[in-house]
């Protein structure tokens, strides 16, 4: 079993009004994008007309299948992997780390007390082997960007450049663990 999956998905309307209706049916508001690629980079291109942020939507993530992101959750799918990316290399670097879910007053928390790992958004805390959660979180956002690259056509390379300099550490880091 894959220890990371994420499964992004692009909002269908331009907002939400009824939250608990978009938790109870998510089908109505989200599409998938590795699941319908053609549909979702359609309506990601439609958006960018009106709105800079075409991405704007949702990031369904698990660890060993337990979903570590609440689906009240939505936002710039984007803008939520960078935030990830961020707190991974700080907790590369430091050994735990902090930020705020984009746009909102949520926090991401990533800390080691004693020999367990948290991974924490929102209220929400799950424990995690950081053996595989960190590598596994890498390489689904590195998916991720190869996505938007192939199926939008912006460059990510920056992104993934940055995922890459991360994954190239991770056999140092394993060993100061």
């Amino acid at each position: 079993m894959q220890a990371v999956r994420s499964e992004p998905y692009i909002l269908i309307p331009h907002t939400v009004t009824n939250l608990d209706d978009f938790v109870n049916n998510p089908d109505k508001y989200l599409v998938s994008m590795f699941g319908d690629p053609q549909r979702a980079a359609a309506m990601w291109r439609s958006r960018l007309n009106t709105n800079p942020y075409g991405s704007e939507g949702f990031l369904s993530l698990s660890h060993y299948g337990i979903e570590l992101i609440s689906a009240d959750l939505w936002d710039e799918v984007t803008g939520i992997w960078f935030e990830l990316i961020e707190l991974i290399e700080e907790f590369m670097r430091k050994g735990s780390a902090e930020r705020l879910f984009p746009g909102q007053p949520v926090p991401l928390r990533l800390v080691t007390k004693g020999r367990s790992t948290l991974f924490t958004v929102h209220q929400q805390t799950s424990l995690v082997d950081p053996h595989d959660f960190v590598p596994g979180m890498l390489s689904e956002a590195h998916r991720y960007y190869s996505w938007v690259e192939e199926n939008i056509g912006t460059d990510e390379s920056q992104a993934m450049q940055f995922i890459d300099l991360l994954r190239n550490q991770l056999p140092a880091w394993k060993l100061s663990q």
